[in-house]
């Protein structure tokens, strides 16, 4: 019924898959949706809340004004006290889970996993903290470049491969 249903150059045409799902599906489990990837990061970011604010509640009362400085300052013991006591909340709540699933609690809400990108096995639990975890923290501290790296790592998600760049360090899917 419709003249231009088989036109090549419609620009009102449904758009074609390029069946990566099925092509995924051949070497393990299909990848987790946009809405996956993003919902078990939003659970994960919640559980986080606490500590960031402490974190934010310290560093407020923590606030000194060097003599003849204008601007407040963060002590520097402050601000390297929150690596540790955030990898130590990182790994209460999700060391468990990575260890032995490859989720978090926010990967488990939405039926999601890490695995190794070339075997789909599990990967142990420090390398994959090391890899995915410290190293986008310790990228993202660089002043002015961090932040950019750090969306780049994000903006990556919308790839074919739905990789992001800690993915791709880390070696995983």
């Amino acid at each position: 019924q419709n003249p231009f249903a088989n036109d090549p150059f419609n620009p009102y045409a449904a758009p074609e898959t390029s069946g990566f799902a099925i092509e995924n599906s051949a070497n393990g489990p299909p990848l987790a949706t946009l809405g996956q990837r993003f919902g078990g990061a939003f659970i994960d970011g919640l559980l986080m809340l606490p500590l960031i604010a402490v974190v934010v509640y310290v560093s407020f009362n923590s606030v000194v004004i060097a003599p003849g400085g204008t601007e407040p300052e963060v002590p520097l013991l402050v601000t390297l006290m929150t690596v540790p006591i955030s990898i130590a909340w990182f790994l209460i709540l999700h060391g468990y889970l990575l260890a032995t699933k490859g989720q978090t609690i926010g990967k488990m809400a939405v039926g999601t996993q890490i695995v190794d990108a070339q075997t789909g096995e599990l990967v142990p639990l420090l390398p994959l903290f090391l890899k995915r975890n410290v190293s986008m923290q310790a990228i993202a501290m660089i002043p002015y470049v961090g932040n950019v790296i750090a969306l780049i790592d994000v903006l990556m998600i919308f790839r074919t491969s739905r990789k992001c760049l800690h993915d791709d360090i880390a070696g995983t899917k």
